[in-house]
C-alpha cells in the first residue's frame, strides 16, 4: 500500500470519526482501517474501565467478521501483589504508553502470552505475531490499545510486524481513535445524564405536586380557631406534620389557655387514626377512683352503683386518639396503670381481673413542671420517658404579638356569629390589644373580645373603654417604652420582626387595608409595603391571594 493510499484512508477516517457520535460504529471504523492499513488476520480494541483496574475488550475481529460490544474478555492490569503486570503485552503498553512489537510470541522473552493463547482456544484461533499500540489521547492519557494479530512478513506468513512506513500512520490512527472514543463516550455519558435529569426532574415535579397536595390536605384538617402563621407557630405546626405519620405518645407542653387540646385534636384529625374517636379527658377534673374508672371502665358490682359493666375512654378511643389533658395532675396511683397502657397496650376494668387489649395514641398536655414533681416525688419517671417521647412546646401568645390580629379578626367574627355585623375595633383599641401581655393567652383574648362585642352597641366600633380596666391601665404604662413582660421571645431580628408586622397590620386596618395610604403613613414606599407585606404573610381578612387589598 502506498503513502497516498494510506493518507487518504486516514483523512477518510478522521472525517468519519469527526461525524460519528455512537461508540459502538466507532469502534468498527476504527478497527475496519486498522485491518486495511496493517493487513493483519484480526484486530481488537481493549479499553480500561474507570477504575484502571483492568483492559476490557471492547471490539474485535477475527476471520473477517468484526464485532462491537464488550465480551467477559479482560485483562489485569495489577498482579496479585498490586505492582503494575508489566509481564503482558497489553498492560505493558497500557502502563508505559509505547508501542509493543512481537514477531513470533513462542519465541519472545520477557512476556508472558498465557491471556493470549487462553483467548486463542476459545475462538479455535492461532496469534503468532503481535503488535500493541496505546490509544493515548493528546500524548499524556492512554484510554486503552488497539491489538493487531498475524501481521503478513515478507516470506507470506503471518509472522510480521508493522512496515516502518506504515508504524507512523498507525500510530496517528491511534491517536485519533482514542481522541474519538473518548469523545464519543462523553457524548453518551452526557446523553445519559440529560435523560437521567429529565428523569429525575419529572420525579421532583411528581414529589413536589404530591408533597403540596399532602400540605393542602394537612392544612384543610387544621381546627377552625387554631390560628397563627408566626415563626413560633410554624414551627409547632412542623413537628405536628412530623408526628402525625407516627403513632409514638406526644407530650403537648405550655401555659393555660394556649389551645392544647386543639393541637391535640389537629395531630389527630392529621394522622391515619383520623377516622376513629377523639376522646379527650382533663386528669384533675375527678378525684382517682372516678378517673380511674372514666379512663378505664368498670364491670359490674365494682362499687357500689356500679349497676353495669361500662366501658372507659380507652374503649372510645379504641383506633383512634386519647387525650389526657393536665397529666401531669393525675393522681400516683393511677399513673402505673396508664404506664401499663403505654407499654403494653393493656388495660384492666375497675373491679375487673381480666387483660384486654386496646389501640390507642396518647397525646398528653401539661402546664406544670413535670421535672420538679419528679424531684418531689409526686410524677413518675418512667412514666414522664414514655410520655415525652415527642414533646411539643406551644408558645404562650405575648411570644407571638404577630398572631394576635388575626386572632382578633377570628374571635370578633365568631362573636357576632350569624346574627349581626363583625363589629370592628378602633385603632386606639387596637393598639391596647396589642400592648397586652396576655398572662391567660389566646383564652384570655377570646374572653376580652367577647365581652368588648357585648359591651358596644350595635354598629359601634369597639373602643379602649369596653376593655378591660386593667388592660387600659397596663396601655398608659407602656405608652413611652415597652413592659419588660410583653417583649417577646427569641433573637433581635425576630422580635423587631414581629414588632413591624405588628405595626404594618395595624397601620393597614386603619387606612382601611388601601396598602398606598398605609405605606404614606408609615413613610415607606409602596413597593417596600408590597415586600413587607410577602414576608410576613400579611392578608386581609377573607382574602386569598397574596396581598391584601387593591388600592
Amino acid at each position: 500500500m502506498s503513502n497516498e493510499t494510506i493518507y487518504e484512508d486516514l483523512l477518510e477516517l478522521t472525517i468519519t470519526l469527526a461525524k460519528e457520535r455512537r461508540v459502538e460504529a466507532l469502534l468498527v471504523h476504527v478497527l475496519d482501517a486498522a485491518l486495511r492499513l496493517s493487513r493483519a488476520e484480526g484486530a481488537a480494541i481493549f479499553t480500561l474501565d474507570r477504575l484502571a483496574r483492568h483492559l476490557h475488550r471492547v471490539c474485535f475481529n477475527y476471520r473477517g467478521i468484526t464485532t462491537a460490544n464488550q465480551s467477559e474478555a479482560r485483562i489485569s492490569i495489577y498482579d496479585k501483589s498490586l505492582a503494575p503486570n508489566l509481564r503482558d503485552p497489553a498492560t505493558f503498553a497500557v502502563s508505559t504508553s509505547t508501542l509493543v512489537a512481537v514477531a513470533d510470541i513462542d519465541n519472545a522473552p520477557g512476556f508472558e502470552f498465557d491471556v493470549i493463547r487462553d483467548s486463542d482456544k476459545a475462538i479455535n484461533f492461532r496469534t503468532r505475531s503481535l503488535t500493541i499500540l496505546p490509544l493515548t489521547v493528546g500524548g499524556e492519557e492512554t484510554i486503552g490499545i488497539l491489538q493487531l494479530v498475524n501481521l503478513p512478513d515478507r516470506a507470506g506468513g503471518s509472522s510480521g510486524t508493522l512496515p516502518k512506513h506504515v508504524v507512523r500512520p498507525m500510530q496517528g490512527l491511534a491517536s485519533h481513535a482514542a481522541a474519538a472514543i473518548r469523545n464519543a463516550r462523553l457524548f453518551e455519558e452526557n446523553q445519559r445524564l440529560i435523560r437521567q435529569l429529565g428523569r429525575m426532574n419529572d420525579e421532583l415535579q411528581q414529589e413536589n405536586t404530591r408533597l403540596m397536595s399532602k400540605a393542602a390536605a394537612f392544612k384543610s384538617k387544621k381546627p377552625k380557631g387554631l390560628i397563627g402563621n408566626s415563626a413560633p407557630m410554624e414551627k409547632v405546626f412542623d413537628l405536628i406534620e412530623r408526628a402525625a405519620g407516627s403513632s409514638v405518645p406526644i407530650l403537648l407542653r405550655g401555659e393555660t389557655g394556649t389551645g392544647k387540646e386543639m393541637m391535640a385534636n389537629y395531630i389527630h384529625l392529621s394522622s391515619e387514626r383520623s377516622r376513629s374517636a377523639f376522646v379527650a379527658q382533663n386528669c384533675a377534673a375527678l378525684p382517682e377512683s372516678l378517673l380511674e374508672s372514666e379512663l378505664f371502665g368498670h364491670v359490674k358490682g365494682a362499687f357500689t352503683g356500679a349497676l353495669a359493666n361500662k366501658p372507659g375512654l380507652v374503649h372510645e378511643a379504641h383506633g383512634g386518639t386519647l387525650f389526657l389533658d393536665e397529666v401531669g395532675d393525675m393522681p400516683p396511683g393511677l399513673q402505673a396503670k396508664v404506664l401499663r397502657l403505654l407499654q403494653e397496650g393493656e388495660i384492666r376494668r375497675v373491679g375487673s381481673t381480666k387483660t384486654e387489649i386496646v389501640d390507642v395514641r396518647i397525646v398528653a398536655a401539661t402546664n406544670v413542671n413535670l421535672e420538679e414533681k419528679i424531684e418531689r416525688g409526686e410524677f413518675r419517671k418512667d412514666l414522664y420517658y414514655r410520655l415525652n417521647v415527642f414533646p411539643i412546646v406551644v408558645p404562650p401568645l405575648r411570644e407571638r404579638p404577630s398572631d394576635i390580629p388575626r386572632l382578633i379578626d377570628h374571635f370578633l367574627t365568631e362573636a357576632v356569629g350569624g346574627d349581626g355585623e363583625r363589629p370592628e375595633l378602633t385603632a386606639d383599641a387596637l393598639d391596647t390589644l396589642l400592648r397586652w401581655a396576655y398572662p391567660g393567652n389566646v383564652r384570655e383574648l377570646k374572653n376580652i373580645l367577647e365581652r368588648a362585642a357585648l359591651l358596644a352597641n350595635r354598629g359601634q366600633a369597639i373602643d379602649r373603654e369596653h376593655l378591660p380596666a386593667e388592660i387600659s391601665g397596663f396601655r398608659e404604662e407602656t405608652l413611652h417604652g415597652a413592659h419588660p413582660n410583653h417583649i417577646p421571645h427569641g433573637d433581635l431580628k425576630s422580635i423587631v420582626g414581629q414588632y413591624e408586622a405588628m405595626v404594618i397590620e395595624a397601620r393597614l386596618r386603619e387606612a382601611n387595608w388601601n396598602q398606598s395610604h398605609a405605606a404614606r403613613n408609615l413613610n415607606v414606599s409602596r413597593r417596600t409595603m408590597v415586600e413587607k407585606l410577602n414576608r410576613y404573610s400579611i392578608r386581609r381578612p377573607g382574602a386569598t391571594d397574596t396581598a391584601t387589598s387593591k388600592d
